[in-house]
């Protein structure tokens, strides 16, 4: 089940059949969303379902930010929204995506911010994923699409999106309506292009609407348009493409309270912790360096086998992967490598965010979608790169 949301409509999706119910009054008159009445709108149409929020409900950029090692991405990111005047003095939750490396120097970054007061009243709903409108929009023109560019109108949030290689390289929200299908919206659409640096006609351009399509605007710079009603979106909710989530998670213990109250809490759960770990700690050493060991020699045997392997001169030759994974930061490790004519495939994990992007980059290949875990404290960025031999060095 989809709930979809905008500033007059809510749609409703499930199993191919669609359901609009008008709804007015979300927005007060300085235009500032009220999500208790969204909340209470949405709770008469459905609950446990999939949630998406449109442009007057959550914040969504592409910016570009700086990826230097160490550096706090997080934090950036919820600083970065806290200018928006959308949200201003909102104690906000936030999500992000990497979309791929700028350069050497920085990193381009998909991100969407809510306030927090109305992330707990959607919580009400116990909603499977909550996010900004266009994102699943984007997922299933990324599925269904042959092209290597890509350019995705929809007119639910009146956004465009341009892909390319699969990787998102520009996004923004028109300023005239996506449905109008006037020559003034096909020059705002080509400026749009020329801003995220495609002058080329499109491969593909897919114009998507609830519940009906965009109208196709004239002389529109695409080799082939597809203009559809996607009634089956809750095929596309985790398919590859950028995947970012505004559901409120659980909070640490105390993290309501008062400062003081906080620290106290800290510190006697410090003192605690400390009786444990003394009877812990070599153990934990022990298991996490013998770890290491297999991983490295594991690593090891991969690239060695890869080097006595026949490579096509046009390939990825074993020098070239053994001199890059020599470079490879210290953040980064492998634990899967599939070599054969033509392709070489790589996974692994990494503790830096940048690490695979910048490996990817360095071999002339393509990242896949970085997944995000935690184990034993510490942030892991489980991560696939891929080269083909028309990518290869």
């Amino acid at each position: 089940m989809l709930l979809l949301t905008t500033r007059h409509r809510l749609f409703y999706l499930y199993k191919g059949r669609l359901e609009a119910y008008s709804a007015e009054g979300l927005l007060d008159s300085e235009g500032r969303p009220s999500y208790q009445r969204l909340q209470q709108a949405l709770e008469k149409v459905g609950r446990n379902g999939y949630l998406g929020l449109g442009s007057e409900f959550a914040l969504l950029r592409l910016q570009s930010f700086p990826n230097p090692q160490g550096f706090s991405l997080k934090e950036a990111v919820l600083a970065e929204a806290e200018r928006s005047p959308l949200f201003a003095g909102e104690e906000l939750v936030t999500d992000y995506f990497l979309t791929g490396p700028e350069d050497e120097h920085r990193m381009q970054v998909l991100y969407t911010s809510m306030p927090k007061k109305g992330a707990a009243l959607l919580g009400r709903l116990r909603p499977r994923r909550v996010e900004p409108l266009p994102l699943i929009l984007w997922r299933y023109a990324l599925a269904r699409s042959k092209g290597d560019s890509l350019l995705v109108v929809e007119n639910l949030t009146h956004s465009i999106a341009l892909f390319a290689g699969g990787s998102l390289r520009g996004f923004r929200y028109l300023t005239l309506p996506a449905d109008e299908g006037t020559l003034e919206l096909t020059e705002e659409i080509t400026r749009s292009l020329a801003l995220f640096g495609q002058t080329a006609p499109v491969d593909e351009a897919w114009l998507l609407g609830l519940p009906e399509p965009p109208r196709l605007p004239p002389e529109l710079s695409a080799k082939r348009v597809e203009q559809a009603v996607p009634l089956n979106l809750e095929a596309f909710l985790t398919t590859p493409g950028p995947l970012l989530d505004l559901r409120l998670r659980r909070q640490p213990l105390g993290n309501e309270l008062p400062k003081e109250a906080q620290l106290s809490i800290f510190l006697a759960s410090f003192l605690f912790s400390l009786g444990l770990l003394g009877s812990v700690f070599l153990n934990q050493k022990a298991e996490q360096e013998g770890r290491r060991v297999r991983v490295l020699r594991q690593e090891a045997e991969l690239l060695r086998q890869q080097a006595f392997q026949p490579v096509s001169p046009q390939g990825l030759g074993p020098e070239e992967v053994l001199k890059v994974a020599a470079e490879r930061p210290n953040t980064l490790w492998l634990t899967r490598l599939e070599a054969e004519k033509g392709r070489l495939f790589l996974e692994g994990n990494a503790l830096d965010p940048y690490a695979p992007l910048l490996l990817a980059q360095k071999l002339g290949g393509k990242v896949g979608p970085l997944q995000r875990s935690t184990l034993e404290g510490k942030t892991i960025y489980t991560w696939e790169v891929e080269v083909v031999q028309t990518q290869a060095r």
